[in-house]
């Protein structure tokens, strides 16, 4: 099936997109899961960015800064593993926005994206999580909201915002953000089993 363009543009466009069934028809700035990362980020970028993976409890899954800064995004990040034949396959793709001072507005942005998906992805199950305590921060002061668009093939696209409390955002420099993300099932399965958390 063709490649379907999963961007965050101004208009908010997404094309044929209720053609689609399988999440690795969707891409972000030309990156889907089950590509080999090197496809997509030199050897050279990979080695000088490694200081920024992200290695998952086990090892098993790393994520790595792939486009910084993109067309779309302040960055997109890919989750990979080593495949059997030596390639690094990537499980999940997200592309991430920051804003400060003005979170009506980038919820409002997302609002406009979830809008935009519902009115065309049509054999869909959606979960609208609404905001809640982001689990990271023990205090409760950060909150997150989320909307899942779930494929039949076991992978999601996830629309989020994320609000650190001023105490985060001071001690490990993360700005507020808002997300858009593709997960394949396995990458899924991985983050919500017992032995990861």
């Amino acid at each position: 099936m063709k490649r379907l363009l999963l961007i965050l543009i101004l208009t908010f466009s997404f094309q044929s997109l209720s053609k689609a069934d399988d999440i690795r028809d969707f891409e972000i700035e030309g990156i889907s899961i089950g590509d080999n990362l090197f496809d997509h980020l030199t050897k050279k970028k990979f080695k000088k960015w490694g200081e920024h993976r992200h290695y998952y409890k086990n090892g098993n899954f790393i994520k790595t800064p792939c486009i910084y800064p993109s067309k779309q995004y302040d960055s997109v990040h890919c989750t990979y593993k080593k495949a059997k034949n030596g390639k690094l396959k990537i499980y999940g793709v997200n592309g991430s926005i920051k804003y400060e001072n003005n979170i009506s507005a980038w919820f409002s942005k997302k609002d406009e994206i979830v809008n935009e998906f519902k009115s065309v992805l049509k054999n869909i199950t959606i979960n609208d999580y609404g905001t809640y305590k982001h689990d990271y921060d023990k205090t409760g002061n950060s909150k997150q909201t989320v909307v899942d668009f779930n494929f039949s093939d076991g992978g999601y696209i996830r629309v989020a915002c994320n609000d650190w409390s001023n105490k985060i955002t001071t001690e490990n420099n993360w700005i507020d953000e808002l997300i858009v993300n593709t997960t394949s099932k396995e990458l899924e399965n991985f983050l919500n089993n017992k032995t990861y958390n």
